[in-house]
């Protein structure tokens, strides 16, 4: 990295960070999960719990539980086993769903009533070396791998409040890099994948109980990033990074791309790009998140060049970027960028992201809301005390409140731990 771009993006920093701190954000003081310490894997946050894996690596490595409110320490999770919290997907509706490799076997497909329940796991799709998963509320959706890379995308949704349907094989047989799925309280599934350089995506109709065709959506060189989001009324948004890396840790420029649908027409076709990046830095984080507000408004949020970025989505047009929160475009900080993004059904959302705290390597958890019908979000509110290498913040509404969870690695003597902040829903 030269000098001057250094120096430029400490000047950002320097400029951005003072205006959030005279936001005077209402997050609580931070505290340690109890139980955490020594064995905190990037944590998840979900109704009333955190859940993390303890120390130990996967598979074998325990999914650990504890609630929000530090009432009682963290505790094994009954029926967790081989789940990955971050690597594995968990989505939250009538129940709690989680789908994830199982460890070079078959994918685990699992179910719980709520953060006091056991897990009720069944094995879904081949014997895998792996697999690529995401998961939407009554909807986990996999890809795995047969011989080389290539395999299949496969829809498994609850069909009871105890009960997965059938393992729906979604695609053709290919190259497999990245799938997504979003659900409505329709019981439309939307699913979208990249299978050998083509962005690819169908849904479940809760109307007519079956699946559509599968809809070609553009060419990419590899989505190594994907998301999609979906709405009561059918509109949609499907979002990518197209970024080839090589073996060899070369890699093409990244390009972040979008599309949306209406209620009434399909998706906006050639999908638009809304950031190329000038070089071949891979971006960090999460990298990108779409979802809808519950004013209907939707939302990409996505780890840019230089900054943690959010649009706007009205019906199928994307709108101009806001930048929220600066990253130091260092190429060997791969901790830096988007977070999370969570939306409330009553409230508004907000985007948490990791950026820079100082020119010492620090880094430091902030969080940007964005209140129904605002026209744009707020300024980033600083949740952390800088630290070295702060990692996965999680965040989740409840209620009134809105709750953040972050890793924290071993600094000062003190062990690797998860903690926890919360303010007033935006």
């Amino acid at each position: 990295m030269s000098l001057p771009r250094f120096l430029l993006s400490i000047a950002l920093l320097a400029l951005a960070l003072p205006a959030a701190a005279q936001a005077a954000p209402p997050w609580s003081d931070p505290v340690t999960v109890p139980g955490s310490e020594g064995q905190a894997g990037a944590p998840v946050v979900l109704p009333g719990a955190v859940t993390f894996n303890g120390a130990g690596s996967f598979p074998g490595a325990p999914l650990l539980r504890a609630p929000l409110d530090g009432s009682a320490a963290a505790e094994r999770w009954p029926g967790a086993t081989n789940f990955y919290s971050q690597y594995g997907s968990f989505a939250v509706g009538d129940q709690l769903l989680y789908v994830g490799s199982n460890g070079h076997q078959r994918v685990n497909v699992a179910l719980a009533a709520d953060a006091d329940a056991p897990w009720r796991v069944v094995r879904r799709g081949p014997r895998t070396g792996g697999a690529r998963s995401a998961a939407a509320p009554g909807a986990a959706v996999f890809s795995t791998f047969g011989n080389g890379d290539e395999g299949y995308v496969y829809l498994v949704r609850q069909t009871g409040d105890d009960e997965l349907g059938p393992t729906l094989r979604l695609s053709k047989r290919g190259e497999i890099r990245s799938v997504a799925v979003a659900s409505n309280k329709a019981g439309d599934v939307l699913v979208a994948w990249d299978r050998d350089g083509t962005i690819e995506s169908r849904m479940w109709s809760g109307r007519s109980d079956r699946l559509t065709k599968v809809k070609e959506l553009g060419d990419t060189e590899a989505a190594m990033h994907l998301t999609v989001a979906l709405r009561l009324d059918r509109r949609a948004i499907v979002a990518w990074v197209d970024q080839r890396v090589g073996e060899d840790g070369s890699s093409m420029n990244a390009r972040v791309m979008a599309t949306a649908r209406s209620v009434n027409r399909g998706f906006l076709l050639p999908a638009r790009p809304l950031e190329v990046f000038p070089d071949s830095i891979i971006p960090g984080g999460r990298v990108i998140e779409a979802a809808y507000m519950s004013t209907g408004r939707g939302i990409i949020a996505w780890s840019g060049r230089n900054a943690v970025r959010a649009a706007f989505v009205d019906s199928r047009l994307v709108r101009a970027p806001q930048d929220l929160a600066p990253i130091a475009p260092d190429e060997t900080r791969s901790d830096l960028g988007f977070g999370d993004l969570a939306v409330s059904e009553r409230t508004g959302a907000v985007v948490t992201m990791v950026a820079p705290a100082d020119a010492t390597g620090n880094n430091q958890i902030l969080a940007a809301p964005v209140a129904p019908g605002a026209a744009a979000f707020g300024p980033a509110e600083v949740v952390s005390a800088p630290s070295s290498y702060l990692h996965w913040p999680s965040a989740a509404f409840e209620g009134d409140r809105l709750w953040l969870a972050w890793q924290v690695p071993p600094t000062g003597g003190a062990p690797n731990r998860v903690e926890v902040s919360q303010r007033p829903a935006p």
